[in-house]
């Protein structure tokens, strides 16, 4: 377990931060000591606010020559932002010549176009690999060719437009400068003269056949299909991979000739057979004779051959996936008794959490008990350990209800293994509370902080350079800058002490008029859970699970008779503490309410004048409204969670139904309710919701603990 060190360094730099803003940048001699010619690139961030850029390009230029990496690229960026037009496109010239990556490349293309250094753009894109690089620099350099008249221009766009999936950069520069003026007539009439008479290359069908396919208009790119068809035949067009796949999605979305269709893509598959295009002809085979229904053995070989065609591990996982999903609907028997083998197959096992979810729902549906047993033992090492956790949990529950086959040590192994599943908390808690492993038991409690606190465990190598320019932003006073630069880095680039000490420096720095900084402080510290590779200690804990409103959570928890931990673990969830989040289907604030329900609520309070992006107005609207469902749900927190989620009268239809489902009348343990709710989203919802409730409890109010984990069972 790490100790408090980031913490304690955390609050040093806050202070720092605190002394600075009034009184300028640290000593340049306690800078030195710690940060050395890194703190010429910090100091001359502050120059720059100050408006001394002579003195503040010295310290970048210090900064390239002896700086660490990223410190050293970070200054070179910044003199491209400041200076005269000469000055900022020899700064480009020099980044790119020091630090060549794709980064560099962007910013010193977009210098070049706004000073109309048209040619230095062209020639700094020169070698760019099209299916790698970012659209937005690739749609600089087609823009600047296109102006100058460049012979290459024509085969450069065709090349971007069928080596990448599409996106808004492709819609947007084919809409703004290479649209046929004529297509969209043509279109629209497709049996006209005019269309028949519409003069275009094949190169320009095709690229208008992928937008119009990218716009989703597959009733009109279903018919010219076989014109590609015609030009892939005459050698006149390669079978690109992205055109097949949209040949493959005009079939699946465009026609109901699904067995026909389905027909062709097979003979196409075996007619290009060893070309990336046979994966495509092939997966798209195999969904639509799925599509079709009755053609399980066809279906089954379009997306076998699909496998073995794969060009790379997401392919073959990609083909798998739909193997399997389909299989639950043909024959439950056949993939029960494959499931070992195919699991051993997959490249990326957390991809078919979800197939693995639809299975359980499948199994408890038609009361195949014991299957449980036999695919928990099957997938384990290969499937994800939140999966594995979730059928032996399952298991041992059907065991100890008397629904499935097993004995007493069978049960205990399963909740044993159920413990073991990563970062997730929900199957943990739970197994833990069935094996009798409490928070007041002496005995157990250090085997309960073993459980709760592991660390996330994923792979990844730490950057130091990175974690210097990270914990610099902190030191000199820019927490402006920390969650920008932090989401550039990849997952597991960051070591989990500066994570913690980012996540604890953010929340530090968070006022009311510095919201965001709260949700940015969860966000690091939710990912360095991930990848910890020790046991989070208790301030560990906290910032993974902060009690941020304090004020207003105790409040109006007190007023309306709530734990505490319950209204953590429901904004938590609901928003991630972001006050002035909407959600696409307009939910509201910390609290996500709705307008219509947070109307009902002023008005039994009596104001007609509220904000829910106010934290306090959100706070007290959603207690209330949580322990009023809880309530009404004969005081069952996740029924009540459910509720709040899903509207109350579908919760009671849920229930009942699954009380149908196992033979029961009444008294349906919850904990087999929630896997057999109908929507994903409403399942994952209630366990992130009960594990966010335990954590918050066994976080600040541990001797509650196994009170919180009973209550939210009952």
């Amino acid at each position: 377990m790490r100790t408090t060190l980031p913490r304690l360094l955390a609050g040093i730099a806050l202070l720092l931060f605190f002394i600075f803003s009034t009184t300028g940048c640290p000593a340049e001699t306690d800078a030195q000591k710690i940060y050395g010619s890194d703190s010429d690139y910090f100091i001359g961030l502050k120059l720059i606010s100050e408006g001394n850029e002579k003195e503040a390009r010295t310290r970048f230029n210090n900064c390239i020559k002896k700086g660490s990496y990223y410190c050293a690229k970070r200054s070179a960026e910044a003199l491209c932002s400041f200076g005269n037009i000469q000055e900022k496109n020899i700064a480009a010239e020099n980044l790119i010549k020091k630090f060549p990556d794709e980064d560099s490349l962007l910013i010193a293309a977009k210098q070049f176009k706004s000073s109309g250094e048209i040619n230095k753009l062209i020639e700094c894109t020169g070698t760019l690999d099209f299916k790698t690089a970012k659209n937005e620099l690739i749609r600089l350099r087609l823009e600047a060719m296109g102006s100058r008249g460049d012979s290459a221009f024509e085969s450069e766009v065709y090349r971007w437009f069928t080596e990448c999936p599409l996106s808004t950069e492709h819609y947007q520069f084919y809409r703004d400068f290479y649209v046929h003026p004529d297509f969209d007539k043509a279109l629209e009439n497709s049996e006209s003269e005019f269309a028949a008479n519409l003069v275009y290359t094949p190169q320009q069908f095709a690229m208008q056949f992928r937008i119009e396919a990218y716009k989703r208009n597959y009733s009109y790119t279903v018919l010219y299909a076989k014109k590609l068809f015609e030009y892939f035949e005459e050698k006149i067009l390669s079978p690109q991979p992205q055109l097949v796949s949209d040949i493959g999605k005009s079939f699946l979305y465009g026609s109901t000739e699904f067995s026909k269709n389905a027909a062709e893509c097979k003979q196409l598959a075996e007619a290009y057979r060893g070309t990336p295009a046979e994966f495509y002809f092939w997966f798209y085979s195999g969904r639509l004779y799925d599509k079709a229904g009755m053609y399980y053995k066809q279906t089954k070989t379009g997306f076998e051959n699909a496998m073995l065609a794969a060009a790379d591990g997401s392919q073959k996982d990609n083909a798998l996936w739909y193997l399997l999903n389909t299989s639950l609907n043909f024959s439950m028997d056949s993939i029960i008794s494959s499931i070992g083998q195919y699991s051993r197959q997959w490249e990326d096992a957390e991809y078919f959490e979800d197939f693995f979810e639809q299975l359980v729902t499948a199994l408890l549906a038609s009361g195949r008990w014991n299957e449980f047993g036999t695919i928990y033992k099957a997938i384990d090492g290969y499937a994800s350990d939140l999966t594995v956790a979730q059928f032996a949990y399952i298991y041992g529950r059907l065991i100890q209800e008397g629904l499935a086959e097993g004995s007493e040590s069978d049960m205990t192994a399963a909740f044993e293994r159920a413990c073991k599943s990563g970062t997730s908390m929900y199957y943990k808690v739970l197994a833990a509370y069935r094996l009798g492993i409490t928070q007041n038991d002496f005995l157990s409690n250090a085997k309960l902080s073993e459980i709760l606190n592991a660390p996330g465990g994923k792979t990844g190598t730490s950057d130091d350079a990175a974690g210097k320019l990270l914990t610099g932003y902190a030191y000199f006073g820019f927490p402006q800058y920390i969650y920008t630069e932090w989401q550039k880095f990849p997952s597991g680039t960051i070591s989990d002490d500066v994570n913690f000490y980012l996540a604890d420096f953010l929340a530090k720095c968070a006022d009311k008029d510095n919201k965001e900084y709260y949700t940015q402080s969860l966000r690091i510290a939710a990912r360095a859970q991930l990848y910890s590779k020790t046991a989070l200690s208790k301030d560990e804990m906290a910032l993974v699970y902060p009690n941020f409103y304090n004020n207003f959570v105790s409040e109006y928890c007190k007023k309306y008779e709530l734990d505490e931990s319950i209204m953590y673990s429901l904004i938590r969830s609901e928003s991630f503490f972001e006050a002035d989040v909407i959600s696409s289907a307009g939910a509201v604030g910390l609290t996500q309410l709705m307008e219509f329900t947070a109307g009902d609520i002023a008005a039994r309070f009596k104001m007609s004048d509220y904000s829910l992006t106010d934290p306090e107005t959100n706070i007290r609207f959603g207690t209330w409204y949580l322990a009023n469902l809880i309530s009404r749900c004969d005081n069952s927190l996740l029924l009540g969670f459910f509720s709040y989620n899903a509207g109350i009268s579908r919760v009671r239809r849920w229930l009942q139904s699954s009380l149908t489902e196992f033979g029961k009348k009444s008294n349906m343990p919850l904990d087999l309710f929630l896997e057999t709710v109908p929507f994903a989203e409403t399942r994952e919802y209630g366990r992130k919701l009960i594990s966010a409730a335990a954590a918050y409890e066994w976080t600040y109010n541990p001797q509650n603990y196994d009170a919180i984990v009973e209550e939210l069972l009952k």
